[in-house]
């Protein structure tokens, strides 16, 4: 690991000196610190690697860490874990949860096999690892439905990747991101009025109807990828609003922009230093899979 650099300068003096401490015991401990776009700035800013649920998941699988931390929600680490059992995953907060991937559980499960007798159940990224148990495939670690899986297929929770208008399957009725579908078209509309030339990408899990409208669909990784790639310019991303900060600061040369409307996420805002710092200090493994790390607890408490 190579120590880390803050490129978000707004941390008082107690904050940098824990997230110095920090750096400093995840390159000593040999863990490596995955985050999700949507995490806090100082977060991402520590991590060896920052991306959506599809892009950490493929830098776990690359991973020749002995441990990673996973800054995100609990879908992350159930999946990880599933992913490589061959490695301990640390969760600084346990109680960080996703809603959209709640909105399907056992007991759902059991009613799309009866409401859908036909169907194939395919759990999405997504889903819990409950869910996954349950179903017949899941998707593969880049996103893309499994070889074999054949026609008919009922996506749990959703697709969150992709396009959903453009990919034929079905999702369970119940499944719903509310933190995607605060923006409305008719918001969308206004401020794109206000950009000409403007291209607009929009979360597989907005609305329908601002899905439609939209220049590229994708899920978080997706639409970093594609602006990153695509020629310069001015964007409206309609996506949790860590996603537009990354944006920002990994392409300079085009402009981001947001509705009026900020969608936030507050259970991917849960983490912090603080908490990071007590799971390493601790050394806490997340769900029981892989080796523990030992603690630094002999070290505990300095810039705390």
């Amino acid at each position: 690991m190579v120590p880390k650099t803050l490129p978000f300068p707004a941390l008082g003096p107690r904050r940098q000196a824990q997230a110095e401490r920090l750096a400093k015991l995840a390159r000593a401990m040999g863990v490596e610190i995955l985050a999700h776009f949507y995490q806090r700035a100082e977060v991402k800013a520590l991590a060896d690697f920052v991306g959506g649920s599809l892009g950490i998941q493929g830098a776990a699988m690359e991973s020749r860490a002995r441990a990673i931390m996973v800054c995100g929600v609990d879908f992350l680490a159930q999946n990880l874990a599933r992913l490589r059992p061959d490695l301990t995953i640390l969760v600084p907060r346990l109680d960080a949860d996703c809603p959209f991937s709640r909105t399907v559980g056992p007991a759902e499960v059991a009613q799309a096999r009866r409401r859908f007798p036909g169907s194939r159940l395919v759990a999405d990224v997504k889903a819990s690892g409950q869910v996954r148990d349950l179903c017949d495939f899941e998707l593969t670690p880049s996103g893309d439905l499994p070889a074999g899986a054949g026609e008919s297929l009922l996506v749990l929770p959703a697709l969150s990747a992709g396009d959903p208008d453009k990919t034929p399957h079905a999702q369970w009725p119940g499944a719903s991101c509310e933190v995607h579908r605060q923006v409305t078209a008719q918001e969308a509309a206004r401020v794109l009025a206000t950009l000409p030339g403007a291209r607009l990408a929009a979360n597989s899990l907005c609305r329908p109807e601002v899905r439609r409208m939209a220049d590229f669909v994708g899920d978080s990784q997706s639409i970093f990828d594609h602006c990153q790639g695509a020629p310069k310019g001015d964007w409206l991303v309609l996506c949790e609003s860590g996603l537009v900060e990354w944006l920002r600061l990994k392409v300079p040369e085009s402009r981001f922009f947001e509705t009026e409307t900020e969608i936030f996420c507050p259970n991917m805002k849960l983490t912090n230093i603080k908490d990071m710092l007590r799971c390493l200090e601790a050394g806490l493994p997340a769900i029981g899979m892989g080796p523990a790390v030992p603690a630094m607890a002999g070290e505990a408490g300095q810039g705390a």
